[in-house]
């Protein structure tokens, strides 16, 4: 039984590439109560990437192996956590980030094996996240940001601000695409929080129900005024988001009497403490509002860019810049003896990890293990002459995108030649289908 009913689990995602440097493998790992979780967590609207810190006590050694990762191993192994918390069956995601550094020790005189653990969330875009491309006037606010983000494959666009209007004139962006946007749009949040990437102005709130604080439902003491924000002590509170709205209403006379019962945006979150089957342990939220006008904007998650005539590519690019076709589209000997006769697409050779680009605009739709095709993207390029184009590419190394990800002709790319599959080598198996009826691929991008 849980102490006080609290209770978590944290799942990892592992990716370790091979010593031949060639593919990954995935493993998944999940660590929950009874083990002994102490953790503080760092949210926020106000500039920087989150944060967790966690440390696990005697987490068994095998389990503490594959979640070992340190400086030394950044290029070859990469660690996706996701922490969920809260009370009896009632586990909120709480985190969602990826694994800097993760060591195991034991201090001098203890038997206990101590597992300590960094992870930050949007921080691949925050660290690496580049931009070096002209986008044309009229170009929407959300339609930028998929561009930006693109490199992040595990981030989408969440709550955009409506005061975020499309491109005025044709601008060209140059460098880190944090810094790019907090120069051209200051006075705007831009974070990440739990894989969606927000923008919200200061009168914004994101689409959700109204939470009260009150003493009943675990306001802590009195709230503390800090600049022009407040903060407010609460028992552990998972269900909160960064720029929700909240009302606080107290009965304490200090608490009236000072003005703190209003509406407030949260705009920092930090939760820490302990959950244990041993000890009790404090286990603590402290939130940092903003008061919020007599107007304001409720902002609605972006949906994702819908493909039409106005904005799909009728030329297409090749997906690798050089290579050969060595294997065409139609009838062929197979070329091993699981492989098909009727081939629906055309094979291009390619060195291991050449970089595959997106020959056209559109969304992608899939990334997948697909059978004989190995690692596989799909993606909807939109309707092209009456009719619903798709492509695919297939037998990739690894893929550098994720569904709903905005991909641009010629500039985004999606991932990487291999031989996942069934495959005599490295090659990119490349599709195109017109109302899911395959096509010879060159009737868009041409001969090689």
């Amino acid at each position: 039984m849980q102490k006080l009913q609290r209770n978590y689990y944290a799942e990892f995602i592992i990716k370790e590439q091979n010593t031949k440097n060639d593919e990954w493998s995935e493993t998944v790992v999940t660590v929950g109560y009874p083990t002994t979780a102490q953790f503080q967590i760092q949210l926020g609207a106000l500039g920087g990437s989150n944060s967790a810190s966690i440390q696990f006590l005697n987490l068994d050694p095998s389990v503490q192996a594959l979640l070992w990762r340190d400086l030394y191993n950044n290029g070859t192994k990469q660690i996706q956590m996701s922490l969920y918390a809260g009370y009896k069956d009632t586990m909120p995601l709480v985190f969602k980030g990826w694994v800097q550094t993760c060591t195991s020790y034991r201090n001098s005189g203890s038997t206990e094996t101590i597992t300590d653990l960094q992870a930050f969330e949007g921080g691949f875009l925050f660290q690496y996240g580049y931009i070096n491309s002209t986008i044309s006037a009229g170009t929407e606010f959300k339609d930028i940001l998929n561009y930006m983000i693109q490199d992040d494959g595990e981030t989408k666009l969440g709550c955009i601000s409506p005061d975020l209007k499309p491109l005025k004139k044709n601008t060209t962006f140059i460098g880190q695409t944090i810094d790019i946007l907090n120069r051209n749009y200051s006075g705007f949040n831009t974070f990440v929080e739990k894989g969606q990437f927000h923008v919200l102005g200061e009168n914004d709130v994101i689409e959700g129900e109204l939470q009260v604080i009150t003493d009943e439902t675990g306001l802590l003491g009195t709230p503390r005024r800090s600049n022009i924000f407040t903060e407010v002590d609460l028992v552990f509170e998972p269900q909160f988001r960064i720029g929700q709205f909240v009302s606080l209403i107290s009965n304490n006379e200090i608490i009236k009497q000072k003005g703190f019962n209003q509406l407030y945006k949260i705009v920092n979150i930090r939760h820490f403490g302990q959950i244990s089957p041993r000890v009790c342990g404090q286990l603590r939220t402290t939130v940092t509002l903003a008061v919020l006008p007599t107007k304001y904007n409720v902002v609605k998650p972006a949906q994702p860019t819908t493909y039409n005539s106005e904005n799909v590519s009728t030329e297409w690019e090749k997906p690798v810049k050089s290579g050969k076709i060595t294997s065409p589209f139609g009838y062929r000997d197979k070329p091993t003896a699981q492989a098909s006769s009727n081939h629906k697409g055309i094979d291009i050779g390619a060195s291991y990890n050449t970089p595959v680009y997106a020959p056209a605009n559109g969304r992608v739709t899939l990334t997948h293990k697909m059978g004989g095709y190995g690692n596989t993207v799909e993606i909807n390029n939109g309707n092209i002459n009456g009719k619903n184009v798709t492509s695919l590419f297939g037998h990739l190394n690894s893929w550098a995108v994720k569904p709903g990800n905005t991909v641009f002709k010629g500039q985004t790319i999606i991932g990487y030649v291999g031989s996942t599959g069934i495959s005599t080598g490295p090659h990119l198996h490349f599709e195109v289908r017109e109302n899911g009826i395959p096509v010879n691929p060159t009737k868009y991008i041409g001969s090689y």
